[in-house]
């Protein structure tokens, strides 16, 4: 919603935040800043330059926002010898400017604070402004606010670049042999957030019953589920206990408290589908490319017998997969981002150069999800912890016991975060299985098979029964990515009328 003039009121006046503080349920590590490096890799192939949109002439005034490490901003300061940058990001985790050779260093500035407060910057200061991945940190009301300082800081004509994608838990849903699938997904009378397990008992009283713990949930209690029923009901946990193991490679729960956490924070999953209708209160002449779509990979069970796909290095990008920009409208009919005929991974000439590319997407991805456990554990907790015949203190779980124990892992003494490292434990195994980095490399390099043991997760992958190997997935594939750009001007008809 906007006003009269233009500005976002979209704000919920329920939610204050302290000035300062940082909202991201996102633990920035090394392995993150790995994968921050490849996307830049990834990106600056596909656009074979620094940016989406092609300058005539270098930008004089640049800012990053959410730099990060900085990577992005010391190239831009190599590259661009007559431009100044200034890398903005709430941590500080730069290198330090004596470490870089002095012709860079002397244009190049770290400033700290948070891009939901005011920005420490004069009105028209930056020729170019830059946001990249952003949507864990920003919630979804605050995107107006962040575009109303970035236009104000912004001098007129000045380009606006910002690269997203959803914030997708990446897995398969599956379906049985006789054709129910093993994940129910939301029906019109369940929560839109629900992705629960279907279980079914003698009576067929109910079909919908998630029987993992807990999963009647904080909006009623066992007794008011089953009063129904007749005879005192079994609870969740023992219904759990009774039932044959679950298939491990299904991930109800944890995709379920992914979407409560995304909630409860108010973010948005699909980022990329309403930020050109943001976008458009702030700026003009907005532009952008088809969302590029990377489907999960299969899982190596479905592999067998094919060729194995290379891990995707830059050098073998196919030239053709380059974002091109076009004009976009911003009318509702028009940001139906879905379609398959506007994604890049439908378009073959594209599809040979992503392809290859899918399995550094998805452990991009998974390695992202695994940066926010513990508030994905916060919101598991929320989830699944009212179930009465569950103690409400829990211990954490002994993760090396859980890895070589997948059928024991459920602890009486203090089961709800024993079922947490047992969810989480089968889902980074099947995600790695994915990905199978270390076949692709193998396939690329030709190196064999290296000495010692197996790794943790073809012991898991190994342990699978032959029909949690052959369970056969929906027909329409799930996304581990869906990623798109986005260039902006600031002219001057929007900006006087701010």
């Amino acid at each position: 919603m906007t006003s009269s003039s233009g500005t976002d009121i979209s704000v919920h006046s329920f939610y204050k935040r302290s000035p300062g503080r940082a909202t991201a349920p996102l633990k920035y590590t090394n392995d993150l800043v790995d994968f921050d490096h490849w996307d830049h890799m990834f990106m600056t192939n596909c656009c074979k330059s620094l940016t989406l949109h092609d300058f005539d002439e270098p930008p004089s005034a640049i800012l990053d926002l959410g730099c990060g490490r900085g990577l992005w901003a010391i190239e831009a300061a190599r590259k661009w010898h007559g431009s100044t940058v200034v890398g903005f990001d709430i941590a500080s985790v730069q290198p330090p400017l004596n470490v870089l050779e002095e012709s860079t260093s002397r244009r190049l500035k770290w400033v700290h604070g948070n891009i939901l407060d005011d920005l420490p910057f004069d009105d028209c200061q930056f020729d170019f402004v830059r946001v990249v991945r952003m949507g864990l940190h920003i919630p979804v009301y605050q995107w107006g606010r962040v575009f109303q300082e970035i236009s104000r800081v912004l001098k007129l004509h000045g380009v606006f670049e910002i690269i997203e994608e959803d914030l997708i838990f990446p897995c398969q849903t599956f379906q049985s042999f006789n054709g129910s699938p093993d994940n129910v997904r939301s029906s019109g009378n369940s929560s839109p957030r629900s992705s629960d397990t279907a279980a079914t008992t003698a009576s067929s009283s109910y079909l919908k019953l998630d029987p993992s713990p807990g999963a009647i949930g904080p909006r009623s209690s066992s007794a008011d589920a089953f009063s129904a029923i007749g005879p005192p009901p079994l609870s969740a946990f023992e219904t759990e206990m009774t039932l044959p193991r679950p298939n491990p490679r299904n991930h109800p729960r944890l995709k379920r408290a992914w979407e409560e956490l995304l909630d409860d924070r108010h973010l948005a999953p699909n980022l990329i589908s309403i930020l050109p209708s943001k976008l458009k209160v702030w700026f003009g002449d907005i532009r952008s490319h088809p969302p590029l779509q990377i489907a999960l990979p299969p899982g190596s069970t479905r592999r067998r017998g094919s060729t194995p796909t290379t891990c995707g290095l830059p050098s073998l990008i196919d030239p053709d997969a380059v974002f091109e920009l076009s004009p976009i409208s911003c009318k509702p009919s028009s940001i139906e981002l879905d379609n398959d005929s506007n994604s890049i991974a439908t378009k073959k000439s594209s599809q040979r150069g992503v392809s290859s590319w899918a399995s550094m997407h998805l452990a991009r991805t998974a390695r992202t999800i695994a940066g926010c456990k513990e508030s994905v554990w916060e919101a598991y907790e929320k989830l699944y912890g009212h179930d009465p015949s569950l103690p409400y203190t829990v211990r954490s779980a002994q993760e090396k016991y859980l890895r070589r124990h997948f059928n024991k892992a459920q602890s009486p003494a203090s089961p709800l975060r024993d079922y947490f490292e047992s969810d989480w434990i089968n889902w980074q195994n099947d995600m790695t299985d994915r990905a199978c980095l270390r076949d692709s490399i193998r396939a690329e390099l030709s190196w064999g098979e290296p000495h010692g043991g197996l790794p943790e997760w073809r012991i898991w992958r190994n342990s699978l029964s032959s029909q949690e190997a052959e369970t056969r997935p929906e027909e329409k594939p799930e996304l581990c990515r869906n990623l798109r750009g986005f260039v902006c001007f600031n002219i001057p008809e929007i900006a006087n009328a701010k």
